[in-house]
């Protein structure tokens, strides 16, 4: 069973990777089709992925049946297309039967692609430039082979010669096509093309989209130009701009790298922070060197053009990456554009990316009636909750109420799929922690991230007048302490 599974996600991942394929050109203005579907409702076995002209264009209708080998132990051949597997029809009978159901739909295409090529006895009848079956398929006297061939899909199918004949004109037979990899490769070259991301991690974002088209059903199936920009741009897979102009900033923390472009500042905190034990500089450091150090840098950043990025590189903590957020705001015009690290791939975030609809759920427990400070855990990419349990009962009665700001469906490695995300994420955990604060009416906050350093650097953009606020960083013991302290009006 458990290799039969595997072969059915191979199955299915080769369908949507196909899907994918044939979807991306529907971005081009000059596409000739309208609008496609995964798993059209009402075109037989041809289902797997259709496209659609726009009218007037000089182009049929394409159905497609995609069929996924796991391995090369066999061929397809004149015969093997008739071949019956239990009590089901020939792949041949599929075809001819899509056909038949969809030909009053003007012109149209049945397409079977597949990684299994054709044997000689086959693949002399296709043509190489188009997949079609060449007129010596159609010879008046045919022999041989081929008159046997012809002889049982007449019988096979139950077709008169004419009928045959329209049929074997609509179809196409991509044989011997790409294998995985190959196709991933494909996919990645039209994603280039059209401006997307490319990698293992865009690649499963598109496929999951697909996923979640069939499940929904119905109109959530149809595709075109609208929805497919939508769906990329709230998924992140838009290719970050990198023809703005940047000025670099670099700050060292847990380790010192270099990167291509010179940076215009360049801060070597180094000797403050330990990796492999977690030590952090004590917050005395931070206020009287580090945030010193942190504002001058913000003062000779003021002189880049108005139009340029802050470039921020660095290998440095999370409460770092909120402190340099905080230190250039968003409401004083900083943007920000930052590597990030995601699920195998480093892409590049920009602080001014169109948020997504992706929303945070907050739950709120009450304290201590009479304190004055909110505790507000900010974990997405995992559960902090032991490690806050702890730090809550070693300052009890020290929080009027503990928020604890979290992805629907919980926090995990690969819940921020991109800037737009991470943006979306920022912004309404601003709004919640606001809304806290107001309704428990606390003057300090202290902030426990857990999230990807590029999520609290943008956190750390939108903290303006939340008033006095504590940033903590975790020990090598599990445990939370405070680094730095921080007035935002």
């Amino acid at each position: 069973m458990g290799e039969q599974s595997a072969s059915r996600m191979e199955g299915d991942r080769y369908q949507h990777l196909y899907s994918w394929f044939l979807l991306l050109p529907l971005l081009d203005e000059d596409s000739p089709f309208e609008m496609a579907f995964v798993e059209h409702p009402e075109a037989g076995a041809a289902d797997d992925v259709t496209l659609h002209p726009r009218p007037g264009a000089a182009v049929a209708h394409q159905y497609v049946q995609v069929k996924w080998h796991v391995d090369h132990r066999s061929l397809y051949t004149l015969e093997g297309l008739t071949e019956v597997v239990g009590r089901g029809r020939s792949l041949l009978q599929k075809l001819f039967a899509a056909w038949r159901l969809l030909r009053g739909h003007g012109p149209v295409e049945v397409w079977l692609v597949s990684n299994w090529p054709a044997d000689p006895e086959l693949g002399r009848y296709l043509q190489g430039r188009d997949w079609r079956l060449t007129e010596d398929f159609f010879a008046e006297a045919p022999t041989g082979v081929l008159k046997m061939a012809r002889m049982r899909w007449l019988e096979h199918l139950g077709a008169e010669w004419d009928v045959l004949r329209a049929f074997c004109g609509a179809l196409r037979l991509r044989l011997g096509f790409a294998s995985i990899a190959e196709l991933e490769e494909r996919v990645d070259e039209r994603m280039r093309m059209h401006g997307l991301r490319q990698g293992p991690e865009p690649r499963a974002i598109a496929l999951d989209g697909i996923r979640e088209w069939i499940e929904a059903g119905g109109e959530a199936k149809r595709l075109d130009r609208a929805k497919l920009q939508v769906f990329i741009r709230e998924r992140g897979l838009l290719s970050p701009r990198t023809d703005t102009p940047g000025v670099g900033l670099w700050i060292h923390g847990w380790a010192r790298r270099q990167w291509r472009e010179p940076p215009m500042v360049e801060l070597d905190w180094t000797q403050q922070f330990n990796r492999e034990t977690r030590e952090v500089p004590s917050e005395v450091v931070w206020r009287e060197r580090l945030l010193p150090e942190l504002r001058e840098a913000r003062g000779r950043l003021a002189s880049r053009p108005p139009e340029a990025l802050i470039d921020f590189r660095g290998k440095v903590p999370l409460s770092v990456s909120l402190a340099v957020g905080a230190c250039f705001p968003e409401v004083a015009g900083d943007r920000f554009r930052v590597e990030q690290a995601t699920r195998g791939e480093t892409v590049l975030w920009r602080s001014d990316a169109t948020p997504t609809r992706r929303e945070l759920r907050s739950t709120e427990r009450e304290g201590t009636p009479d304190a004055k400070d909110l505790l507000v855990v900010f974990q997405l990419t995992g559960d902090a909750g032991p490690d806050v349990e702890r730090f809550e009962a070693e300052h009890q009665g020290r929080f009027r109420a503990v928020l604890v700001l979290e992805p629907d469906g919980g926090p995990h490695d690969g819940v921020v799929g991109s800037d737009g995300d991470a943006v979306a994420f920022a912004v309404r955990a601003r709004e919640l922690i606001r809304q806290s604060r107001v309704r428990f009416r606390t003057a300090t906050t202290h902030l426990i991230p857990y999230a990807p350093a590029g999520c609290c650097l943008f956190l750390g953009q939108r903290l303006n007048a939340m008033g006095l606020v504590v940033a903590y960083e975790r020990t090598a013991k599990g445990g939370y302490v405070p680094f730095w302290m921080m007035e935002t009006g």
